[in-house]
């Protein structure tokens, strides 16, 4: 696991005596700092959402192919340890495509038939062997791959003590060096205090990648990565003490 903490920025202000201004900013000499925490953690889980599909002029022939095909992956998902928990399979749908015969009004009527998967494997050491297996299965396709931690509760908590702890280090280092005393937290708030930011003239002026913890990175092949990334900011607000 790589930790990475650091603090994107931190200002100081002392109380400001326009009436405008004052009505929106605290009403108190105050510190306001943003801490900033990352996580690179390595993936225990991916989700994978694919299709079994087919256009046919016989629906009812084909939907009993889906049928027998569909059987057949989840019994191979199941070989591979996958739990019925991890395994949801929709109805199958049967429509008329408007797109799939928009320059073919003449020809015979054929329809659409799908069944939407969505699995969970826990165990990425088979995640080759799975791939491998649904792509060599009939009316398999339109594949979308996410990968995740099933401790994201933890990851969560972790990343928000850091950020904060973070944002009270580089208070604490402004007001050291500005010979005054760090009082008490006056506001706290994991997306930026846009009103602050505004009125001392921030906007703009720092770049953020993510607000919140990214749940379900995605990847657009079948390919594991190595790291997923997760970042967490924090605005916190500190009373000077008089």
């Amino acid at each position: 696991m790589k930790i990475v903490s650091k603090g994107l920025c931190a200002l100081i202000s002392l109380m400001l005596t326009s009436s405008v201004i004052a009505s929106s900013l605290p009403t108190y000499p105050f510190i306001h700092a943003t801490g900033e925490a990352t996580l690179s953690m390595r993936p225990d889980l991916g989700e994978i959402d694919f299709e079994l599909t087919e256009l046919s002029a016989d629906p009812e022939m084909t939907f009993s192919m889906l049928e027998k095909a569909s059987a057949e992956v989840i019994t191979f998902l199941a070989s591979q340890g996958l739990s019925s928990d991890d395994i949801e399979a929709a109805d199958i749908k049967r429509f008329v495509s408007d797109v799939e015969y928009a320059d073919a009004t003449d020809a015979p009527k054929k329809f659409r038939l799908l069944r939407n998967f969505h699995i969970v494997i826990r165990d990425l050491q088979k995640w080759n062997m799975i791939i491998a297996g649904l792509l060599a299965k009939p009316f398999v396709g339109n594949f979308s791959v996410n990968f995740g931690r099933s401790d994201m509760d933890k990851i969560q908590n972790d990343l928000v003590i850091m950020a904060t702890t973070n944002a009270k280090d580089n208070a604490k280092r402004l007001a050291q060096g500005l010979s005054v005393r760090l009082g008490i937290v006056g506001a706290v708030s994991q997306s930026p205090l846009k009103s602050i930011s505004t009125l001392l003239g921030l906007d703009g002026a720092i770049k953020r990648e993510e607000q919140a913890v990214q749940h379900k990175p995605t990847t657009k092949d079948f390919y594991v990565p190595t790291w997923l990334k997760y970042k967490q900011n924090v605005d916190v607000v500190f009373r000077i003490k008089p």
